[in-house]
């Protein structure tokens, strides 16, 4: 098994991102049959009151081919940092500058440790780990990511740390200058010591190493699989930034999809004249959309009488977003076909709440 697909659903907060995330995961589980996985990496986690059961920091199956996860990255940025820091320690402590210091020393172990890594870098050492290991167990992989600045944080620091830091600065000629010059300093440091050739700082180049393959192996995953949809209501500020994040994130990964949601149903407008008007200004706010982002794919949810909560409300929340498209359709893979938007009076006809209350 190996991953087929990666959807991240981020934007504006509080317009359904983890609804439409858990909606689609468990539409495509069911759809395809294979094992698929929904993470949160929104530190106001709310999958578990949208499935109604107790989730937290642990892969928790939620259906036959669907597992959720709500973690916690302070647990998973020790995987990533621990044995790093240490040897970056150690390499210090080797030199023996700390012993002409102590004061530097107290500085290095209060600087040099996990609890000061930024927020944003624990959730994407998380996203890594996550990715990597989901790989070898879920073909289908869902991000249901934090409002737009801090989604562009966590697919940008990866990006960043990698291009940036790791391929550009640490090369075998700066590995190799870098090995001179701290030999050079550490044997003027200690004058008496014998020294056998061996130093922490060749450990640490070993773990940098893997860190730089981990994140190749991400940027490689992410190149190859990754669907990245923007969410949506139709409302005026919601619309213009939804724009802007599109801007923002389409020199790191394209956006390829908008959902447009909570548009007020006819089931629900029924013969309300304010609910009417509000409707015809929802698809003022929709044209606007479509027209500010002309080549992307537009998913719209309604609001129904039915809040879209647990795996049968989710189920019906799906069939109503995407119809009768197929799952190639929805997961964006292949050429794109032609979308029959569903119908409303279809969809809410008492046929059809029969057939779906049976399923």
């Amino acid at each position: 098994m190996g991953i087929k697909r990666v959807v991240i659903c981020t934007g504006k907060g509080g317009v359904g991102k983890t609804t439409i995330s858990a909606a689609t995961a468990l539409k495509i589980s069911e759809m395809t049959k294979e094992k698929t996985i929904v993470a949160s990496f929104d530190i106001a986690h709310n999958l578990s009151d949208i499935f109604g059961v107790e989730i937290g920091d642990k892969v928790t199956q939620v259906s036959d081919y669907l597992y959720v996860i709500e973690p916690d990255p302070d647990n998973y940025i020790h995987q990533y940092t621990d044995r790093a820091f240490s040897l970056a320690k150690a390499t210090i402590y080797d030199l023996a500058v700390t012993r002409l210091s102590p004061t530097l020393k107290n500085l290095v172990e209060l600087l040099v440790t996990t609890e000061n890594v930024p927020i944003s870098a624990k959730q994407a050492a998380f996203f890594q780990i996550f990715l990597d290991a989901s790989g070898h167990e879920f073909s289908y992989v869902f991000g249901d990511f934090p409002p737009t600045g801090s989604a562009k944080a966590l697919l940008e620091i990866p990006v960043f740390f990698i291009d940036e830091l790791v391929k550009k600065a640490f090369t075998r000629t700066t590995e190799g200058a870098l090995t001179i010059a701290y030999e050079g300093i550490r044997r003027l440091l200690n004058p008496t010591k014998l020294l056998d050739g061996r130093s922490p700082l060749g450990d640490l180049f070993t773990e940098l190493r893997e860190i730089k393959a981990r994140g190749e192996r991400l940027s490689e995953i992410l190149t190859k699989y990754l669907s990245l949809r923007l969410v949506c209501i139709p409302e005026h500020a919601a619309v213009m930034e939804t724009v802007r994040a599109n801007d923002d994130l389409k020199h790191l990964y394209c956006p390829d999809v908008v959902y447009m949601n909570k548009i007020i149903s006819d089931e629900v407008i029924a013969d309300n004249k304010f609910l009417k008007e509000k409707r015809e200004e929802q698809e003022q706010r929709i044209k606007e959309l479509e027209e500010m982002l002309p080549n992307m794919k537009v998913y719209k949810g309604f609001l129904r009488h039915r809040e879209p909560i647990t795996v049968d409300g989710l189920r019906m929340f799906a069939d109503d977003l995407y119809g009768n498209a197929t799952v190639e359709e929805i997961l964006g893979i292949g050429p794109p076909k032609k979308y029959i938007e569903p119908s409303e009076k279809v969809l809410d006809s008492p046929k059809a709440v029969e057939k779906k209350a049976k399923s």
